[in-house]
């Protein structure tokens, strides 16, 4: 069976997900084709290596050598835009009509395939995941009927979580076309350790871009409040990447009189992030809806960090509930909630004993429903579904 694949940018260090869903199904002998919106000149990992190797062999910019034109098309009008870019998509349907099944990843790529299938120029059947961004923004600017010929066109939407799989109900797609499929994590890769912070400095460590709605002011804000009220907890506070905000929040750690327990380490190799997962105690990603409606699906680095046994520490936003159940399998807080984030952090410094039992939950929780090998099975098992029912019509 061929897959063919429609992304953005390919490879991205933020899109990991889609390159381990493709590797999944590459290793249940499906081929795989992508199509992508210009390919990128990434950093984190070597072109020579699988799957990425094989990945790139069959990888092609949606519009060819004309690609190049990029930047001079993206600066006309939109209404001329819209007329060159579609002509230029034109450009691969030809490949990717030797597919079974087209996979669009985002809904703003299932819409630009949708286009092609309204004008009869796609035939196989579109499978969209939608993952955040392309859910929380149209909802925010009330502009969800962008994907109305997606929602006719397509043959299936899934969501990461059941939030997005709610609201696209509303916005007009057919409840039987939308269906939950959570992004997950090698749990093979991922060894589960538990370590007391009993009679030591509590280790507390985020690791996310540094952008608004990763919520890094709120915990920063938080542990200046857990500082002023209980100044005798020993706690320092890691955070790894990097992004726009960084200087702005360096800058409120040092105004907030915290700066000398909070430590700044940028973007670091994934091999370096994994030894401070390892050293740490407590994960904390208190996310926040963004000014322009920006959300998280369901993070998957909370999920990494549940199955390592840390504690995690993050907010009732978006899908993250459905993953994270207050004082069972980790411990929530309103979005922007400073105070009852300060009570949780305070809890966890001063309960050790209790976050081991809440951290073997959280293990449970993530193999029980959210373990890549289970999911690829049931991905790879619904497109085969609807390669059957192409080769049946």
């Amino acid at each position: 069976m061929r897959v063919g694949f429609v992304v953005g940018q390919f490879p991205m260090l933020s899109e990991t997900f889609v390159i381990g869903q493709m590797a999944g199904l590459l290793r249940r002998g499906f081929e795989v084709d992508v199509v992508c919106n210009g390919i990128s000149d990434y950093n984190f990992a070597d072109r020579q290596e699988e799957p990425l190797a094989t990945l790139l062999a069959r990888t092609r910019d949606w519009w060819g050598p004309a690609a190049r034109l990029r930047p001079a098309i993206g600066r006309l009008p939109p209404k001329l835009y819209d007329k060159a870019s579609t002509a230029l998509d034109i450009s691969s349907v030809a490949r990717l009509n030797q597919c079974d099944v087209i996979v669009a990843h985002f809904g703003h790529n299932g819409a630009r395939a949708a286009r092609l299938k309204k004008w009869k120029r796609l035939a196989p059947p579109i499978v969209t995941i939608f993952h955040g961004y392309d859910v929380g923004v149209p909802l925010k600017e009330r502009d969800l009927d962008r994907y109305n010929d997606l929602f006719e066109q397509g043959a299936l939407n899934l969501t990461v979580n059941d939030y997005f799989r709610r609201v696209l109900i509303q916005a007009g797609a057919p409840e039987a076309k939308v269906a939950v499929h959570h992004m997950g994590i090698d749990l093979k890769k991922i060894p589960y350790e538990w370590k007391s912070w009993r009679g030591a400095t509590l280790q507390l460590v985020s690791v996310c871009r540094l952008a608004e709605k990763k919520g890094v002011e709120y915990a920063l804000r938080a542990l200046a409040r857990l500082h002023a009220d209980a100044p005798a907890l020993d706690w320092h506070y890691r955070i790894i990447g990097d992004g726009p905000l960084r200087p702005q929040l360096e800058a409120l750690a040092s105004e907030l009189g915290i700066a000398g327990q909070v430590s700044f380490l940028g973007s670091l190799p994934h091999q370096e992030v994994k030894e401070w997962l390892r050293r740490s105690h407590a994960f904390v990603l208190p996310s926040v809806t963004a000014p322009n409606g920006d959300v998280e699906g369901i993070p998957v680095a909370l999920m990494e960090a549940m199955a390592a046994g840390l504690t995690v520490v993050s907010s009732t936003h978006s899908g993250i509930p459905e993953l994270i159940e207050d004082r069972k399998t980790g411990f929530l807080a309103a979005e922007r909630d400073v105070e009852t984030l300060a009570n949780r952090l305070r809890f966890i410094a001063e309960h050790p004993d209790d976050c081991e039992r809440i951290a073997a939950e959280a293990r449970r929780k993530v193999g029980a429903e959210f373990d890549m090998e289970a999911l690829d099975d049931d991905f790879a098992a619904i497109l085969s579904r609807f390669s059957r029912s192409r080769l049946a019509a």
